[in-house]
């Protein structure tokens, strides 16, 4: 069979697909109204404004269906549930943790990842703006501080690490010749990628970085940390996790969502947090000069697409004893959905992810500036998956690494 013929076959089964979803979501709504017992949710911090003020008000108002929501860290609710707190649904913002934590208890089986994230850099005080494209700086400059989720409770935490670690390699390691996972690429094969195979721009980031970091940089001669070796990927990362915890200039909390507060009260002068989060707490954050997240899409954690993503991998999530999660291979940022082994509302909650995943959800995650995946991502370790979240639903791509839904 041609590949026009396969290709032809995969679009009219795919509009099947689509005309299934549709049909099944259209009797829902009709028969939904009909239902009053309550979903209750455990949903990241980060989604707070989205579902809280957006969606659950929505999906309440259309099926009929209270929502009874709570919102913190993932890892911290996923621990509350495995260790008995009851909730309907659980939303994370990093899939992984959800096989992690509850997979092996059998407190869920399957999950639907639905959505990306961005990492970003966030400030309140407009006298700390970056406008020199060596944002590095700014972050690990003399008597600046900088908030940032614990890695532990938190997954943008460790997020944070994987972002940093990235940097490190994008503006340091052009020619590194050692091979990547089993892509059969060089390190150096993607920061090429990256950079669209222009060695004079690299150069410039490179001569800023090592200007900065390096043995003879600017905080070596300010005699504040520093003095790292030429082209020492780890610089930054190490800069903010050793040097400027240890002087109380990295300040931790459980979750992202309460970042603001340290900006407000002017804890910290930077946040390491999601560029949506910035954006739906009105928080100022590093652009570039066409109004984008200033974080190239090769470190910020929220592209898909396959070189990127194993681009992702070339860092782990290995973080400092006080906040790290585990030393797991960097992949994007996913949320994702299940519902509870133990839910006594399994038909509603169904109604929720449906509706969470679909056009209401998609519509109001856009708006919040998250990135709905267009057709969303399952991932199950057995067969009793809801008929409908099958009908919606796509199997995870190949190239995207086990460890970015499957563990943390």
């Amino acid at each position: 069979m041609s590949n026009k013929s396969t290709a032809v076959i995969v679009v009219v089964f795919l509009l099947i697909g689509m005309g299934a979803g549709i049909t099944i979501g259209h009797s829902l709504y009709s028969t939904s109204k009909e239902k009053t017992q309550p979903v209750t949710v455990f949903a990241a911090g980060s989604l707070t404004y989205v579902l809280g003020d957006q969606f659950f008000p929505k999906f309440e108002n259309a099926t009929g269906i209270k929502v009874v929501p709570s919102f913190g860290g993932s890892v911290s609710g996923a621990s509350e549930i495995d260790a008995g707190t009851p909730f309907d649904v659980f939303i994370s913002a990093a899939a992984g943790v959800i096989p992690q934590y509850l997979f092996p208890n059998k407190t869920a089986s399957w999950m639907v990842i639905f959505a990306s994230n961005e990492m970003a850099i966030a400030w309140l005080n407009s006298s700390y703006a970056i406008s020199s494209p060596y944002w590095f700086d700014n972050l690990t400059a003399p008597g600046i501080k900088v908030g940032v989720s614990n890695a532990s409770l938190d997954p943008s935490g460790f997020q944070a690490i994987e972002m940093l670690k990235l940097a490190g390699i994008l503006y340091t390691q052009y020619n590194n010749s050692t091979i990547l996972g089993n892509s059969g690429h060089t390190v150096g094969y993607f920061v090429h990628q990256a950079w669209g195979n222009n060695s004079a721009l690299y150069g410039m980031y490179n001569s800023a970085w090592n200007s900065w970091f390096g043995l003879n940089g600017t905080l070596s001669r300010e005699k504040y940390g520093g003095g790292y070796p030429e082209n020492d990927p780890m610089a930054l990362y190490d800069q903010l996790f050793s040097y400027s915890y240890k002087h109380g200039n990295l300040i931790t909390t459980t979750e992202e969502y309460g970042l603001d507060a340290y900006l407000t009260s002017k804890s910290v002068d930077y946040a390491l947090t999601y560029r949506s989060q910035a954006i739906n707490q009105h928080l100022y954050y590093y652009q570039n000069d066409k109004g984008s997240n200033g974080l190239s899409l090769w470190i910020n954690l929220g592209n898909l697409s396959s070189n990127v993503v194993t681009f992702y991998g070339a860092v782990t999530s290995q973080g400092p004893g006080y906040s790290n999660i585990g030393n797991f291979p960097g992949g994007p940022i996913l949320y994702s959905a299940t519902i509870l082994s133990s839910s006594k509302n399994s038909a509603q909650a169904q109604q929720l992810i449906y509706y969470l995943v679909s056009g209401l959800g998609s519509t109001l995650l856009v708006s919040s500036d998250f990135n709905p995946i267009p057709s969303p991502l399952l991932y199950s370790i057995n067969q009793s998956v809801p008929s409908l979240m099958d009908e919606i639903t796509q199997p995870v791509p190949s190239y995207i690494p086990t460890s970015s839904y499957e563990e943390i």
